[in-house]
């Protein structure tokens, strides 16, 4: 780990999983969920194609209710909370979806004014230079007219990323946030992940199959496998452990994987 990071031990959880259950119908995703996220960490949840790394974002954001156990952000049980108790959760906790979620018919300025609208942050004076500072960030400098049909793959993820990071977040969610593109965006979006963590301070959750982006940028571990969290430690710790699936998984084999729920 960097020197210049913070310990993911340094203080307690800023969001905390105990016991969470989820199925849709027949097909259990989750029978102990089990996880605690350090604030200022770079956490990345790892696990075969339909094990349920993205269903983990959705019921932290509220997208996706679990159907028992406790789940916390910032001292605050989300579970309980409907839609106007969650806003406080996903004003404090952005994600960044794996097709960029972008409204096709507005601009990249509009796409990105629109949370920060939601938000009551200002005058449009003060969201034209915030849409300006977070294209800057995720260099696309100059791009606000464009439509997401003008944009590449690897633009629209880091248009998606700008949009994520306006509204000054604590948390980023990257939900598949390399899927589809071509090696050097890929080698793009992870140094943006990693410098923006620098920059910002921010707590990030990667959801994840790409084990070098994994190792470029993550303090730690969490490995999804039978429906709980097998494994979760340092990279250190993940290329020393006796997790066989891990390992397997580390080196490149997929093991048996599920049916995609994600």
């Amino acid at each position: 780990m960097e020197p210049d990071r913070p310990s993911p031990y340094a203080s307690d959880p800023i969001i905390s999983f105990r016991a969470v259950k989820k199925a849709f119908g027949p097909k259990v995703i989750y029978e102990d969920c089990t996880l605690d996220i350090y604030p200022g960490e770079t956490i990345t949840i790892i696990g075969g194609s339909g094990t349920g790394k993205s269903v983990t974002l959705k019921m932290l954001i509220g997208l996706l209710k679990a159907d028992e156990g406790s789940i916390s952000a910032f001292g605050t049980e989300v579970t309980t909370l409907g839609e106007s108790g969650l806003l406080p959760i996903r004003k404090r906790v952005a994600m960044l979806f794996q097709g960029a979620a972008l409204f096709d018919s507005l601009t990249v300025a509009q796409n990105i004014k629109y949370p920060l609208r939601e938000h009551h942050w200002g005058d449009e004076k003060r969201l034209d230079e915030r849409v300006a500072e977070v294209l800057d960030m995720v260099g696309l400098p100059g791009s606000q007219k464009l439509k997401p049909s003008e944009l590449s793959g690897g633009m629209r993820k880091r248009v998606g990323l700008a949009r994520a990071i306006a509204v000054e977040p604590d948390v980023i969610l990257y939900d598949e946030p390399t899927t589809g593109l071509d090696p050097i965006n890929v080698r793009r979006i992870n140094g943006l992940i990693l410098s923006l963590q620098k920059r910002l301070g921010v707590t990030s959750i990667v959801v994840t199959h790409d084990m070098d982006a994994c190792f470029t940028f993550t303090d730690r571990i969490a490995l999804l496998h039978n429906r709980r969290f097998s494994f979760v430690g340092t990279k250190d710790e993940a290329h020393h452990c006796d997790n066989r699936y891990l390992q397997e998984f580390i080196a490149g084999g997929r093991g048996t994987l599920d049916e995609d729920v994600e």
